[in-house]
């Protein structure tokens, strides 16, 4: 039987996805890392992601408008 390999951490392999994006010339460096890391994460860590992205925007603390 074959054995699974650990999988390594989300930052080492979104680096690793980075780095086959290098020769890819219409995209931004940001939109780059962006790709990469998407591709690069599971879809339980993806969908932390996501969850923290919403959260960051949904903050009460600094979305209050001042009057």
């Amino acid at each position: 039987m074959k054995r699974r390999r650990a999988l390594l951490p989300l930052p080492e392999r979104a680096a690793r996805m980075l780095a086959r994006f290098k020769s890819i010339r219409w995209l931004d460096e940001d939109e780059k890392a962006l790709f990469a890391l998407g591709f690069a994460a599971t879809p339980e860590e993806r969908w932390k992601l996501v969850r923290n992205h919403i959260q960051l925007f949904n903050s009460s603390a600094g979305s209050k408008r001042r009057v």
